[in-house]
């Protein structure tokens, strides 16, 4: 359903009208239920009537009951999020279906990377173009494909995407209800005084006014997703998500060329508060070492990456591997890589990207400003510089071939 500040297509749009009218303006969208019309986890997964739809929980059950699962119990907050543990996926069906665990959410379930040789969904065209997931399926034994499955009345809390990623959202079966917030408001959903650590409202249903001082000038867009219709959420745009029924959903976390910069600062601003956060561990890093040398700041670095990647999950080694494998799969005439595995993710085709002088000269701005940083990580991170060395070849030899370009515009 259409709201205001969010269009609705009938129609799955041409990549390059998406491109230009959401992905370049970071507006958020709605598409109708033709954009996966193709899916077979929509007649598997769903058993239709005339006049309804339901869980098809027998099938659930059967074909994925063995997978162990994360489940959030909606009725108890764990500080920013909510307390969580692990079940057999016919346990918590087993308890839905005799009326019990109303408060559990089934969350962040890789059910595709455990099952990826049963194809119960694809990636829209327009999604393709998928920095994040490329380098986890390949590289990894993680991604960012996730099913999504709770009762009415389960949500998600307030949260903002991992540094900021894109996500797109399809309910198989169920309605929700989004509340999306575009990033000029988000200094108005932060605790009183917690500027730094960014510390947001946990519900915003439930907002305590002297707590939350600027929530009430907030205008979030709210959205009510129906069956089968899919969500774009934009880079860098905080959100609430409520189960308005029994709902199933597929969703990604993603990111490519035209995000990376707002990733980019995201990742600076990460590593910039766990500095502030261990600043006492860098001052007795620096008073033992020994005079005149700088084997500290190797330490120091090492320990602020490493609390990075606990914290949010990627830290700058990640982050430059994600681009390295992206220009990789971009680029494969100009780069001979025969240990570029594609099996789990299928790189998009140009196109569906932007054109290749947009991405070379989104990643070399990122690029530039990283060999500029006064914390030397390019140097001082184990096994980064030649990560970069081989970005920078890379980015040098779409000039040579492209033609040169000086401008990051369209």
């Amino acid at each position: 359903m259409e709201s205001p500040g969010c269009e609705y297509l009938d129609t799955p749009p041409a990549y390059r009208d998406f491109l230009e009218r959401y992905l370049f303006p970071n507006r958020p969208v709605l598409f109708s239920a033709a954009l996966v019309s193709s899916w077979s986890a929509l007649s598997q997964w769903v058993i239709k009537t005339d006049d309804s739809s339901r869980i098809n929980w027998v099938f659930l059950a059967q074909a994925y009951g063995e997978q162990s699962v994360t489940v959030a119990d909606c009725s108890t907050r764990d500080f920013s999020d909510q307390k969580r543990h692990t079940m057999l996926f016919r346990d918590v069906v087993g308890l839905w279906r005799s009326g019990q665990g109303d408060s559990l959410y089934v969350k962040d379930w890789h059910l595709a990377r455990a099952v990826h040789q049963e194809a119960f969904y694809n990636t829209p065209d327009i999604f393709r173009d998928d920095w994040m997931n490329a380098y986890y399926s390949a590289c990894t034994s993680d991604d960012f494909r996730f099913v999504y499955v709770g009762a009415a009345g389960t949500f998600t809390p307030l949260h903002r995407d991992v540094y900021t990623s894109y996500s797109w959202s399809t309910n198989v079966c169920g309605r929700k209800r989004w509340w999306l917030f575009p990033p000029e408001q988000t200094k108005l959903l932060l605790r009183k005084g917690a500027e730094e650590h960014m510390e947001t409202a946990f519900d915003v249903r439930h907002v305590d006014p002297c707590e939350f001082a600027g929530f009430s000038q907030a205008k979030p867009i709210v959205v009510e997703q129906g069956e089968g219709e899919t969500i774009f959420v934009p880079s860098g745009w905080y959100h609430q998500v409520e189960n308005l029924t029994a709902c199933v959903s597929i969703n990604h976390n993603w990111c490519n060329s035209v995000n990376l910069p707002s990733l980019y600062e995201s990742m600076c601003a990460k590593v910039t508060e766990v500095e502030r956060a261990l600043e006492d561990v860098r001052e007795l890093l620096s008073q033992n070492d020994e005079p005149g040398s700088q084997g500290w700041e190797r330490e120091w670095v090492r320990i602020v990456q490493d609390v990075v990647e606990k914290d949010a999950g990627w830290n700058w080694i990640t982050f430059w591997k994600m681009v390295q494998h992206a220009l990789r799969a971009a680029v494969p005439s100009i780069i001979d890589c025969k240990e570029l595995k594609l099996s789990l993710w299928q790189p998009a085709p140009p196109s569906l990207t932007p054109p290749l002088p947009f991405i070379h000269d989104r990643v070399r701005t990122c690029y530039t400003r990283f060999l500029l940083r006064s914390e030397r990580e390019a140097d001082l991170v184990e096994g980064l510089r030649g990560v970069l060395n081989e970005i920078r070849q890379m980015l040098d030899r779409i000039v040579a071939t492209q033609g040169t370009r000086t401008d990051d515009s369209r």
